[in-house]
């Protein structure tokens, strides 16, 4: 599996697909820095919550389109040549897209916490790791979405999808008691106890239950059953879908 996740770090060498993952947090945090104004206490707020209610759904929607559209244009014929089997290969693209995911939450957290020391900020260097690895967690389950619809539908139905899901679920209901029953909610409801970020940015009320650390662990949960759930759906599609 190493050898196949390495083979996907190798195929997408000097792209776009290799870049975004690394240009997408470092633009976010030049938007917020351009847009703030050095106001104290509002940089790092603002890159976290730009970063993981609108453009970190968009960049990895994006990711997973041009993961898959490779693959398209030559017809799966990467897939169906090599002599490893098909599952083992879709396999190794969902864990090469979570670790770009990694990737771009640590980038955010250094850039925040550095923008953090220099403006003035109320999150610590603690909750920005965390609140990486719990992004990185809750996003999971969005990979094998995403490259099944870029497979079945393409880019657009992708893009669009993120937007409805991420924007509507983080507006709606990242803030409720059902915030479970809403996956895409879901990585926005763990900010509040661990940013101590509202999804509209703003610092949540002290000692309001948005900031109770009990629903770290059923998101958690939640959120692998989900990405375990779309992985095996994904897999099987495309399996039945290469046998027709």
């Amino acid at each position: 599996m190493k050898n196949i996740v390495k083979a996907e770090k190798l195929k997408f060498r000097h792209s776009f697909g290799r870049t975004l993952p690394v240009a997408a947090p470092v633009i976010t945090l030049l938007l917020v820095f351009v847009l703030t104004g050095g106001v104290e206490n509002a940089f790092a707020a603002g890159a976290w919550n730009w970063w993981y209610s609108m453009l970190l759904p968009g960049m990895l929607s994006v990711c997973c389109y041009l993961n898959i559209s490779k693959e398209k244009k030559c017809r799966y014929y990467n897939l169906k040549a090599l002599s490893v089997s098909e599952e083992k290969l879709l396999i190794g693209k969902i864990i090469y897209l979570s670790w770009e995911l990694l990737l771009s939450n640590l980038i955010v957290f250094i850039g925040a916490f550095i923008g953090g020391q220099l403006f003035g900020t109320a999150i610590s260097g603690r909750s920005g790791v965390l609140g990486a690895i719990l992004l990185s967690i809750s996003f999971l389950w969005e990979i094998p979405l995403y490259l099944f619809l870029s497979a079945r539908f393409g880019m657009f139905a992708s893009v669009f999808s993120c937007m409805v899901l991420s924007i509507g679920s983080v507006a709606i209901v990242a803030d409720k008691s059902f915030w479970w029953l809403c996956p895409p909610a879901i990585p926005a409801r763990l900010m509040c106890p661990t940013l101590g970020l509202l999804p509209n940015g703003l610092p949540v009320p002290e000692g309001s239950e948005l900031l109770n650390t009990n629903v770290i662990l059923p998101g958690i949960v939640i959120s692998l059953l989900w990405f375990l759930g779309m992985s095996l759906f994904f897999i099987t599609w495309f399996g039945r879908r290469e046998a027709q």
